[in-house]
């Protein structure tokens, strides 16, 4: 019995440190959950019109100014000094209309493409997106944020691509505000964040793939231009998504090696375009040589094996001859 216990002692450890290591899994897992979905959520705000709030003053104003002087005119003249209560609820209104009109903060104007967030010592009270006149919390602070797309032009950024080769990227992000709450409350400063994340972004591309492709069909800085651009965007959407900001477009607009390579890399595709251009040459030239040779035997011109060497040996040396090129200048 001693031994059949030591025996199952460590399998129930081991059962019990799997099922500690899994609650923990979760636990991790539920943690990361949280804290992707922590953050501000944008509330909608409808706020009344101003010019309705204007029209509800002047009434209040008109017809408290003249019940107050007629209930005074009324009370002295009727000596009736009970009028004097009258006078009194008619200066509350008239005083009513005028902490109204002094309160001009409760007036704001929100243009197209613009939005207003609230705050009520330090509490976020909601968003207005609407366009117009409106009368809102005189008490609260208010911040107008744009909605309209902005336009990030990136500077050149010097980055080592896959290969260890220095590379020069330029970068155009356009974006816009997507969440208002997100943007001013999750985010120290919404524009530097994505400047900052979009040199981020670039350079975690810039090193993943090469200026150009050593394999045939490989992915490449220099050809695959689409598939960049689109992950480019999917990397930047995913870095930003925290501050509410939605990418509308981003693009690699620059590529260019650094300057310390750039010279010896202008003399390697100097040399590689040397080389195609001289193997084109090589094939045309004995393409027109054994076309010749159809055509004298189609003719009845038999070659002995000797001439035959001597006459391909003195064309594929005039074809292959290297000659000047000179530019064409239009007239």
């Amino acid at each position: 019995m001693n031994m059949q216990t030591l025996d199952n002692a460590p399998l129930v450890n081991n059962n019990n440190n799997i099922i500690n290591t899994s609650s923990n899994q979760d636990e991790n897992q539920n943690l990361e959950n949280n804290h992707i979905n922590v953050g501000s959520q944008e509330k909608i705000l409808h706020l009344q019109r101003g010019y309705k709030v204007w029209y509800r003053i002047c009434i209040i104003f008109g017809i408290s100014l003249v019940v107050f002087i007629a209930s005074i005119v009324i009370a002295v003249v009727a000596r009736l000094p009970g009028l004097f209560a009258l006078t009194g609820l008619s200066a509350i209104g008239i005083l009513y209309s005028f902490v109204m009109v002094t309160c001009c903060n409760g007036f704001i104007t929100i243009s197209p493409n613009e939005a207003v967030v609230y705050q009520y010592y330090g509490r976020y009270l909601g968003t207005v997106k609407d366009n117009g006149y409106f009368y809102g919390y005189p008490l609260a602070t208010h911040q107008t944020v744009s909605l309209r797309s902005n336009q990030y032009n990136g500077n050149r950024l010097k980055v080592n691509e896959r290969d260890g080769n220095p590379v020069e990227l330029g970068i155009v992000v356009v974006w816009r505000i997507g969440d208002t709450a997100k943007a001013i409350f999750d985010v120290i400063n919404y524009q530097g964040f994505i400047h900052t994340q979009s040199e981020a972004a670039i350079r975690y591309i810039g090193c993943k793939y090469p200026y150009e492709p050593v394999v045939p069909g490989e992915i490449s800085l220099r050809g695959g231009h689409e598939i960049i651009n689109k992950e480019l965007r999917q990397e930047l959407e995913k870095r930003v998504r925290i501050s509410g900001i939605i990418i509308e477009d981003a693009r690699v607009t620059e590529i260019s090696y650094g300057a310390e390579v750039a010279k010896m890399m202008l003399q390697k595709q100097a040399s590689n375009a040397t080389v195609y251009a001289k193997d084109a040459i090589v094939k045309g030239a004995a393409s027109a040589v054994l076309k010749s040779l159809d055509e004298f035997q189609k003719n009845g011109v038999e070659f002995s094996n000797e001439e035959k060497a001597k006459y391909v040996t003195g064309m594929m040396t005039t074809l292959c001859m290297s000659s000047g090129v000179s530019k064409i200048m239009s007239a």
